[in-house]
């Protein structure tokens, strides 16, 4: 790459990060910092860096790392996500999905209005029967999911399991 590294920003750790390590060459992680190309433009990048899969860029972007270490940079101590971080970052499921995934789980649509017809405030059933009926993909964290899932006797565990499944529909 034709670029100067003009700011070394910080290390977000992996989970296979040695948040004690002190050369930066045998550090797993992600690199993020600012580059100038020749033009003047400037840009953030981020760089995983792994070692022994180093080429010519990342070799520059290991100095670059190594500087910051030695002048003081901390290497943060990976933390896994949390359950709500995971599920917000699963991918959407489409309605053929989610119907078809519930079908092969046991539950039928029938099953599923009956479930929205029991909820007791006329507002929210009515939201929850235009969500079911017309929307076109459906988040895990979406309040008629985290509704529905207890309803038909799912954890949010399960839940989880079952989206991981409904995504190779």
């Amino acid at each position: 790459m034709n670029a100067d590294i003009i700011e070394f920003i910080g290390f977000e750790p992996h989970w296979e990060t040695d948040h004690t390590e002190t050369a930066m060459a045998k550090v797993v992680g992600t690199a993020n910092y600012r580059v100038r190309y020749p033009d003047g433009l400037e840009e953030e990048l981020l760089t995983g860096i792994r070692p022994g899969e180093n080429n010519a860029w990342n070799i520059k972007v290991i100095a670059a790392a190594q500087a910051w270490l030695d002048a003081g940079g901390v290497i943060p101590e990976w933390v896994p996500p949390s359950a709500d971080e995971i599920r917000t970052a699963m991918p959407p499921l489409t309605s053929r999905q989610i119907r078809l995934g519930l079908f092969h789980s046991g539950t039928t649509e029938d099953d599923v209005a009956s479930i929205i017809a029991k909820i007791s405030n006329p507002a929210e059933r009515a939201v929850a029967d235009i969500e079911w009926r017309t929307a076109d993909t459906f988040e895990r964290t979406h309040p008629l999911v985290t509704q529905l899932g207890p309803a038909l006797g799912y954890t949010p565990e399960v839940i989880d399991d079952l989206w991981a499944y409904y995504l190779t529909i």
